[in-house]
């Protein structure tokens, strides 16, 4: 998400987790020569303007898919969702999910639907982690950002969101991006070419996203 917060009085460890953050968009960079990577991470770790214009991908309520912008502004903070995983790891999915310019909903939906935030499971087609990452991503992630253990929950993290990533930029919108996630790209393209653009998967999906988004609201307002 294109959200930012000056860093006030940030613990050490937040800190850590912002380190983590910079080098993963680093990492993704490095790999695949997107230069704005790196600029847009860094407009999110500092001070900006009260509001500016941003795309995010991934948003229930769709206003923000095909390329269309909205202005975001700076007063976002990052809420801590009651799900069973610590508040470090959230931050430091909630900073990624900005680098990333993914709703932070978004990818924490999807982390429910694929392993309801176990951090250990592997399934028996050999998707690994929090995020399900299959055998057949490891060698280009390894490569490519350098991950070799595929259940370290960080490291999940960063190779789970570097595919949602790279599919949100072939193919923008969260239903394709979704299908594609957890069908492959082979399988998804086959559905689209008899007319289907939605499937159980993404529609469960949704409605995570919409829990987590009504769970935020409502501690805001406590």
């Amino acid at each position: 998400m294109s959200y930012s917060r000056h860093m006030k009085k940030a613990s050490i460890r937040e800190r850590v987790l912002i380190s983590w953050v910079i080098v993963a968009v680093i990492f993704f960079i490095i790999g695949f020569g997107i230069g704005w990577g790196c600029r847009v991470l860094h407009k999110g770790l500092a001070q900006k303007p009260e509001a500016e214009k941003a795309l995010v991908y991934g948003r229930y309520d769709g206003i923000i898919f095909e390329g269309e912008i909205m202005e975001v502004k700076d007063d976002d903070e990052f809420v801590l969702l009651d799900v069973p995983i610590s508040e470090d790891l959230q931050k430091f999915i909630f900073y990624l999910s900005k680098g990333y310019e993914i709703d932070f909903t978004f990818v924490m939906a999807l982390i429910q639907q694929e392993s309801s935030f176990r951090v250990n499971v592997i399934s028996e087609s050999k998707d690994y982690g929090l995020m399900q990452i299959n055998e057949i991503n490891h060698a280009l992630i390894t490569e490519t950002l350098g991950v070799t253990d595929f259940l370290e929950p960080y490291n999940n993290i960063r190779s789970g969101m570097f595919i949602l990533r790279k599919l949100f930029e072939k193919y923008k919108t969260p239903e394709k991006v979704l299908m594609a996630y957890n069908l492959g790209e082979s399988g998804a393209v086959r559905l689209w070419e008899k007319g289907i653009f939605e499937i159980n998967y993404s529609k469960s999906v949704f409605q995570y996203q919409q829990q987590f988004n009504e769970e935020i609201e409502r501690r805001k307002e406590e």
